[in-house]
């Protein structure tokens, strides 16, 4: 049989059955839309998530700080984090690294232009070790002790709910434009050391401007205010009071097994520190996503079993309709390979158009949700950052198609050599 003869039976087949037809196409672009939404929820929402709740959760780090006493509104340290209990904590086995951070323990002013807007601020700065925060520092750039009196810019990375409580709450509050994180990155201000906006906290008598230059975020809920290298921070200290500044406001803890979390937290208790972790956090996260990634998959297995079992109950209806038609093609000289090949061509046609159709209206409903939940959630902590990963990958797309163009097949191949396996005459029986 020519080429075109067989073109011309299969969208002869496909248009005279044009309900069924669609019907199929239906059902099976429905089932690929939900599988393939499954998917792309799996390994491109829940997975970046989980990366960005690691990084601001992290599983395997302790936060250690000094126990304090209450007195009436005042809070006051009963124990100290300096280098000496910093070392026992060191000693600990089963900690890998301590991270302690300090804080700049006078008036800091931050000034800088924004759109040629003047903006001038009190800041919280804390001094960490460039370890600590090697993942959030932006390519190209560098978070390096430097001698912060050279006249050199002092490298700073920025929490990135700072930026958030800028965008969401002073950005709003004053008409001013809002920053996203690649548009940070570069920028450059002035912190004014010995100053604040406070009239009262002005120290006119020892005050210096020093040059700074965003490098980076962070998502570590610990690291508050802006961070910059440790030793800058211990050198800014022993500038302002005349002499080394040895204790700390808490340390990051990192230990090399989570399953030794419980033993080595007790350790930390009996120095006479507050141990307080993430892990929890992270594990609710985690539970929480995994339970709706589940009823996800759950929702989508069982709907591709319904349109299966309605594909067999399909394809036994139209064979019994047209068997008549396969006898007739027995008559003219069809072998059963020519017309097996009829039918499942039909079904690839029919599958082909359901892939497109199911997983361009997947790609059509990322590109309306990114669109619309943008100028909602860009700006939301952890949330914000994964918008950007949000989309259906080339290999769900092209695996959706595969599966909706092969899925009939195995089922049509099965029932329509049962149906030939029958003699031609009976088949010509009504």
């Amino acid at each position: 049989m020519k080429l075109e003869s067989y073109i011309f039976l299969i969208r002869r087949s496909i248009r005279r059955n044009l309900l069924r037809s669609l019907l199929i196409i239906f059902g099976i672009s429905f089932g690929v839309f939900f599988l393939c939404l499954s998917l792309t929820g799996y390994f491109n929402v829940r997975r970046p998530l989980l990366q960005e709740l690691s990084r601001a959760f992290p599983e395997k780090r302790l936060v250690v700080k000094p126990k304090t006493l209450e007195m009436g509104p005042v809070k006051m340290n009963r124990t100290k984090l300096n280098e000496n209990i910093i070392q026992k904590v060191s000693d600990i086995k089963g900690v890998a690294r301590v991270f302690p951070m300090q804080p700049i323990s006078f008036p800091v002013r931050a000034e800088g232009r924004i759109f040629g807007q003047e903006i001038m601020t009190d800041i919280v700065i804390n001094g960490v070790a460039p370890e600590l925060v090697q993942d959030s520092i932006a390519p190209g750039e560098h978070f390096e002790s430097m001698d912060f009196q050279s006249g050199l810019e002092v490298p700073v990375i920025i929490s990135r709910y700072f930026l958030d409580l800028y965008n969401l709450g002073v950005a709003q509050a004053n008409n001013l434009p809002q920053f996203s994180q690649s548009a940070g990155i570069g920028r450059t201000f002035d912190l004014v050391l010995g100053e604040s906006t406070l009239s009262t906290l002005v120290s006119p008598l020892k005050s210096r401007r020093i040059p700074c230059r965003v490098v980076g975020f962070t998502p570590d809920v610990t690291l508050f205010g802006l961070v910059i290298p440790l030793r800058v921070a211990r050198e800014m200290n022993q500038w302002r009071h005349g002499k080394k500044i040895q204790d700390y406001t808490l340390a990051h803890v990192e230990i090399g097994n989570v399953k030794e979390f419980e033993r080595i937290s007790g350790e930390l208790k009996s120095l006479g520190l507050v141990v307080e972790s993430q892990k929890e956090i992270l594990n609710q996260f985690r539970g929480a996503l995994n339970i709706i990634s589940v009823i996800l998959a759950g929702f989508s297995l069982c709907l591709v079993f319904i349109v299966s079992v309605n594909t067999v109950h399909s394809e036994s209806l139209s064979l019994l309709e047209r068997k008549g038609e396969i006898g007739l093609h027995y008559v003219l000289g069809m072998n059963r390979s020519k017309i097996l090949g009829l039918m499942v061509w039909e079904k690839i046609i029919l599958g082909f158009i359901a892939g497109i159709l199911g997983t361009g209206a997947l790609v059509l409903l990322f590109y309306i949700f990114r669109n619309a939940a943008a100028p909602l959630i860009s700006n939301l902590p952890i949330v914000g950052n994964v918008l950007d990963r949000v989309y259906p990958p080339l290999w769900i797309i092209t695996a959706g198609i595969l599966f909706a163009t092969l899925w009939s097949v195995p089922v049509c191949a099965i029932i329509t050599r049962r149906t030939l396996n029958r003699p031609p005459m009976n088949l010509l029986e009504k």
